[in-house]
């Protein structure tokens, strides 16, 4: 430290001025200095972002994956529910994963019609805003539906905070002749910057339109699920049942 204090406060012993090309070269160490640490910096900021959790969901054994940042909480009639505890909106995002056997001679269509009926019953002022056909996992058909109600987060907990519209997405399908409902909710005001977190839910399922279904017969896709599916506990996942479940922390 002395030396470059000296360096600084000391004229060259040539009183020379650098030359252009030392010019030169000390801006080129600097400009990759300061590159090097944003992309350092860009890196640690979307290690955080991305970085995921997996757990594994009986009874088909679904493998899923959301947030780190993300907290799970136990619910009754719940496989699996974890919320956003950094979420601007006192209404915390969230996902929930439910399922039930799938009735005989039952579709897919009329569970998800059965669904809606459900959800107009409990959720206040709920509105379906859009409903389409999807894919998740190897080709399984979905159907996604979004829709909003009015939730009140502070309700429960006696504080006089304002209620809040809710906007979220239903990922249905049948999976081992299991009717699977994947929820992601949030406040409509912050849905647009929970996308990030709630891509890391959607990319798990392999969620995608029925176009990006790739070609079976042209030998690129191979026959299966073992890449969606896993054993119990299996690479350290978690595994939940909703048996297992205690009804815990709610909104």
């Amino acid at each position: 430290m002395a030396l470059w204090l000296d360096r600084l406060v000391k004229p060259s012993p040539t009183n020379e001025p650098p030359t252009s090309r030392d010019i030169f070269r000390n801006d080129l160490y600097v400009a990759l200095t300061v590159l090097f640490a944003l992309i350092l910096a860009l890196g640690i900021r979307n290690q955080v972002y991305t970085a995921s959790r997996s757990v594994t969901l009986e009874p088909a054994q679904l493998r899923l994956k959301y947030p780190e940042r993300w907290q799970p909480r136990a619910r009754e009639h719940v496989l699996f529910r974890a919320t956003n505890p950094g979420s601007p909106s006192t209404f915390d995002a969230l996902l929930e994963v439910s399922a039930r056997p799938l009735r005989a001679d039952e579709t897919l269509e009329r569970a998800r019609f059965e669904s809606g009926l459900q959800r107009a019953s409990v959720l206040e002022d709920y509105r379906e805003l859009e409903a389409e056909s999807m894919l998740v996992l190897d080709g399984v058909p979905a159907l996604v539906s979004t829709y909003a109600y009015i939730a009140d987060p502070t309700r429960d907990s006696g504080a006089n905070g304002l209620p809040v519209v809710v906007q979220a997405q239903d990922i249905m399908f049948v999976l081992q002749n299991q009717y699977y409902v994947v929820t992601l909710a949030a406040d409509a005001v912050e849905w647009e910057n929970e996308l990030r977190d709630f891509s890391v839910i959607k990319e798990s399922l392999n969620l995608r339109p029925p176009a990006a279904l790739p070609d079976l017969q042209s030998g690129d896709v191979s026959a299966g699920t073992g890449a969606t599916t896993a054993a119990p506990g299996a690479n350290g996942d978690d595994t939940f049942s909703g048996e297992s479940q205690q009804e815990g922390d709610q909104q």
